[in-house]
């Protein structure tokens, strides 16, 4: 009989591969809102969503009692948007923030202020751990704005009705081929139908009333353009769909890795449909801007390579880390920052442990920095026995850490990416699952390499140090494939190609 675990979910290529064939069998266009909008772009990123869910190992995150009262005494204030002036809006959430010289800084919206002189403002949506909550009083953000949904706003409303009740507000068209769609899907993935049925019908729930509040708030502040973090999933394709309806240009700003698995990016079928996706999208480099082009998704002239301006600027700047890690790393001659997943957490922390062995054995001077995905819930303290190896905070910030290690290893993480960036050389592990070969062309032997078992990884790791100046010098060389350098003149460059004035009138 067969298992969810035979269809190798975990694999982001047989999910994509299983959203490929969707489109091949279904009109998948067809299906509309009542309002006319084609919903397919966010199904599609909604089913692969309930996958990860369901196979990818995320535990639900418990809202504590004190984030639940900063969220209803935040529903009973209305949203502060009156008799502001805005000419440019960007949307963004609390995990966008890192706390840098004294204040919580948003990576992807804050460097913008140097190119964008106008009334530039960030809207910023909590986390249900509420983090916000902590640092509201230093928000590095120039003119801020916290999102919430106000409890007698008629999205909130409309959407505990929905929750209640089930009374969507709203038809769909082609709602049978919906249903097809659902129930071929979950025999394919041995999903439980119903509880596919109901995710799916929720998401489009929350998207159509959210739809309708960002069409108020932004037709009340009527911005020149709208940047985007995040440009799929219900609430950020709400957003884009809105913008489309009011005719403002919205544009995504890259936030991680976009691979050509990604369903957020790519589709294997052409299509014209392009509901719920932004008008544009700023890319980090080339490699990504090619994915894209050839996904399907975006309008090839659409895709812009701009680079990612934080990455830069904190290249730059000293070193930021805690003392006991700075203890740790003076102690061994190499160090080796390893970032985990949580698709393949428990993957990775057992090549860990045998690569602690290893060590353990060869008695080689080798500190191992290892890093937990802020979405896993997993302890690692037992892995502390030995005393080759330091467990970060899962919140603690890469790059600071990227600055003072030599090498970077992962199985697909961006950050093997990023570390390019900072000229540290990548070991990825391939762990039986999806390998970073599969996803992106990043291992070329000379500045990237694979490995399969911990054996390999040693000898991989003396190659390394053994030609470290050489390999370094390639890794930044290498690196503007994927980070195209002066990306705030790039966006600046951009934004007036597109037509968008971010000077003061």
């Amino acid at each position: 009989m067969k298992t969810r675990s035979d269809r190798n979910l975990k694999d982001i290529s047989v999910a994509f591969n299983m959203i490929g064939n969707l489109e091949e069998r279904f009109p998948v266009d067809s299906i509309k809102l009542s309002d006319g909008t084609k919903i397919w772009n966010l199904v599609r990123v909604i089913l692969c969503f309930y996958i990860q869910k369901q196979d990818g190992g995320i535990e639900a995150e418990e809202i504590s009692s004190k984030t639940l009262f900063y969220l209803l005494k935040d529903g009973f204030s209305p949203l502060n948007l009156s008799n502001k002036e805005i000419d440019i809006c960007g949307f963004s959430g609390t995990e966008s923030r890192k706390f840098r010289n004294g204040k919580f800084y948003d990576i992807y919206m804050d460097p913008l202020y140097d190119v964008i002189d106008c009334d530039f403002y960030v809207f910023e949506w909590p986390t249900s751990q509420g983090y916000r909550r902590n640092y509201r009083k230093n928000i590095y953000s120039k003119n801020y704005t916290q999102m919430h949904i106000p409890i007698f706003s008629k999205a909130f409303l409309n959407i505990g009705i929905y929750k209640l009740l089930q009374r969507k507000g709203f038809s769909i068209e082609s709602e049978s081929t919906l249903r097809e769609i659902i129930e071929y899907f979950s025999k394919k993935t041995l999903l439980n139908e119903n509880k596919l049925s109901r995710y799916v019908d929720d998401a489009i729930a929350v998207f159509f009333n959210m739809k309708g509040f960002f069409v108020k708030i932004l037709h009340k502040i009527s911005p020149k353009a709208v940047l985007i973090r995040c440009g799929y999933g219900r609430f950020h394709m709400a957003l884009s769909q809105a913008c489309k309806e009011l005719n403002i240009p919205s544009i995504e700003l890259q936030h991680g890795i976009i691979t050509k698995y990604n369903v957020g990016y790519v589709k294997t079928t052409v299509s014209e449909n392009r509901d719920c996706v932004p008008d544009y999208i700023f890319t980090y480099g080339d490699i990504f801007s090619n994915i894209i082009k050839n996904g399907n998704l975006f309008t090839h002239d659409k895709v812009f390579t701009t680079g990612f301006p934080y990455i830069e600027e904190i290249i730059e700047s000293p070193p930021s880390i805690n003392d006991r890690l700075k203890d740790f790393i003076s102690k061994f001659s190499i160090n080796i920052l390893l970032t985990s997943q949580w698709p393949v957490a428990d993957e990775i922390k057992n090549f860990v442990l045998d690569i602690l062995k290893e060590l353990k054995k060869s008695k080689q001077n080798v500190g191992i920095v290892f890093k937990p995905h802020p979405r896993d819930w997993r302890d690692y303290s037992d892995m502390e026995k030995s005393e080759n190896i330091f467990i970060t905070d899962k919140y603690d910030d890469v790059y600071e850490i990227l600055k003072v290690i030599d090498i970077h290893s992962t199985v697909y993480s961006t950050s093997g990416l990023e570390s390019l960036a900072f000229g540290k050389p990548n070991i990825f592990i391939d762990v039986g699952k999806t390998s970073i070969k599969k996803i992106i062309d990043v291992v070329d032997n000379q500045t990237s390499f694979m490995v399969a078992s911990p054996q390999q990884f040693i000898e991989r790791t003396n190659h390394i140090i053994s030609n470290y100046k050489i390999i370094s010098k390639d890794t930044i060389r290498v690196s503007e494939m994927f980070f195209k350098p002066n990306a705030k003149e790039n966006i600046e460059e951009k934004l007036k190609i597109i037509g968008i004035n971010t000077k003061h009138d």
